[in-house]
């Protein structure tokens, strides 16, 4: 089976003659798979704050985002992880592209998963660590 068949269509991912290559991958290509990966994402982000021993979880509400940003920022391990997971739903033509845009792609890719963990909070779950 072709995984690009089962990736999920985003009817805002609107493609134009003018569309920037790099924004018609991030919109054919990163969108689809990140959108496809969502609770994998959301449950690999929930046991990376537990590895931190919940403390996001203890934290107030409004310090949450913040909380967030700083993973983003600082989780080196935790953006490689997640970037080979995103890589490794591309085709040979798409890693072909990501490959002339490796650093765009990246802040990308970084960007989209940041933005949907943040606003899919009520999702993360609170694994215990042992």
């Amino acid at each position: 089976m072709n995984t690009l068949d089962n990736r999920p269509i985003i009817p805002t991912a609107e493609i134009f003659q003018s569309t920037k290559d790099i924004e018609a991958f991030q919109n054919q290509t990163l969108r689809p798979i990140i959108k496809k990966l969502h609770l994998l994402l959301i449950n690999h982000f929930s046991a990376l704050l537990a590895n931190r021993k919940g403390d996001y979880f203890k934290i107030a509400q409004d310090k949450k985002e913040d909380y967030i940003r700083a993973i983003f920022q600082n989780e080196n391990r935790y953006k490689t992880e997640l970037k080979g997971m995103i890589i490794g739903h591309f085709s040979i033509d798409e890693f072909e592209k990501y490959s002339y845009f490796t650093r765009l792609v990246d802040k990308r890719i970084y960007s989209i998963v940041e933005e949907r963990i943040l606003t899919s909070q009520k999702e993360l779950k609170n694994f215990k660590t042992s």
